[in-house]
């Protein structure tokens, strides 16, 4: 069977299954950190691989990646992930689970990348402006890359918008490369 139809049914299910014990924004906040945790931490992936390790130790890992987040619903349901033996999709089913509330809870993703630090007044302003447009709530990503040598990059989704010095002479360097 498919890796992704796997994780997506099993985030369907713990979506549902928290929704119901009303505790599927507190596991929201536990799946992001443990996605963050699993990309960023290689030995981690490793180690919820590793056949010898024993569950209970598995377990005990899991519940340390996310800290206080962990709920009685993220316990239970790691618990459930290694009994079928499943932890090598954990951190596909918390990037499902992470889509799919999103989606019911009308939650956009917004990154922007700017050459320079931008305002508090104008962070409000872009936050305001999409969560006006889209009729649900924002989370915002905004960082500061010197690289960029001006202007910013936005991306909301799939969407992208380069108006960056870097991205714009790329973009002539590309041309003049094809000509």
């Amino acid at each position: 069977m498919n890796n992704g139809l796997i994780s997506k049914r099993y985030a369907k299910a713990l979506l549902e299954f928290a929704t119901a014990r009303g505790e599927d924004k507190g596991l929201y906040e536990s799946m992001r950190l443990l996605s963050d945790g699993i990309a960023v931490t290689p030995r981690l992936r490793e180690t919820l691989q590793n056949p010898v390790v024993p569950h209970s130790d598995k377990l005990a890992l899991l519940c340390s990646a996310v800290g206080d987040a962990a709920g009685e619903a993220y316990r239970r349901f790691m618990q459930l992930t290694l009994e079928n033996r499943r932890e090598s999709l954990l951190q596909n089913i918390a990037l499902s689970y992470l889509t799919l509330y999103r989606r019911v809870h009308r939650i956009g993703r917004i990154s922007v990348a700017s050459a320079a630090p931008l305002s508090e007044s104008l962070i409000g302003r872009i936050k305001y402006d999409v969560e006006r447009r889209i009729r649900g709530t924002v989370e915002l990503d905004v960082r500061v890359d010197p690289s960029l040598g001006g202007g910013f990059i936005f991306q909301i989704e799939d969407f992208r918008v380069d108006a960056s010095v870097a991205g714009q002479l790329e973009k002539i360097r590309r041309q003049l490369a094809d000509n």
